[in-house]
């Protein structure tokens, strides 16, 4: 049985999480990030659930301060294969956290991450005396994504179904 999956455009993304379309172009150009979907020569670039939460995730650790490269280095090593091996719908996201682990003083793409729900003992792994960890919740950016491509969806049909029928009177 086929199951008819969404996917998104460039300019879905652009609007969703947000993020230009420079810095998408160039995160796959220049920073390694792999979206599931490889497109054909002189057509759209398409995009799953899994790599707008994969871009969100990205886009958060940009905002703290990471580099590009460093931010979907760490998305392309460690969250995209979670995604595709542990997640197969956007609901099995409820409650995971990414959990990076800072060596010494700075941030590489080969840094130690881990997947953990909320309620696995998150707590004890976030202790004062260990290295510091950045705890990205990949629940709640899951969601935020989900209610936002919903929203985009929605419109979509709204718009088609407008032309078709054209404005009641």
């Amino acid at each position: 049985m086929i199951i008819d999956v969404p996917i998104w455009r460039n300019a879905d993304l652009v609007r969703i999480i947000p993020i230009t379309r420079g810095d998408l172009n160039q995160a796959i150009a220049r920073c390694g990030f792999r979206p599931e979907y490889k497109p054909k020569p002189g057509k759209d670039r398409w995009y799953s659930w899994r790599d707008v939460v994969a871009v969100a995730a990205a886009q958060d650790l940009r905002k703290i301060g990471f580099d590009p490269a460093i931010a979907f280095g760490l998305v392309q090593n460690h969250l995209s294969p979670f995604l595709r091996d542990a997640i197969k719908t956007p609901d099995d996201c409820d409650g995971v956290i990414w959990l990076v682990s800072l060596s010494g003083h700075h941030l590489a793409e080969d840094t130690s991450c881990q997947f953990l729900r909320q309620g696995e003992g998150v707590e004890a792994l976030i202790a004062p005396s260990e290295n510091a960890q950045i705890v990205v919740n990949i629940g709640r950016i899951a969601e935020r994504v989900r209610n936002d491509l919903q929203a985009t969806e929605t419109a979509r049909v709204i718009r088609e179904e407008f032309q078709i029928t054209g404005p009641i009177m």
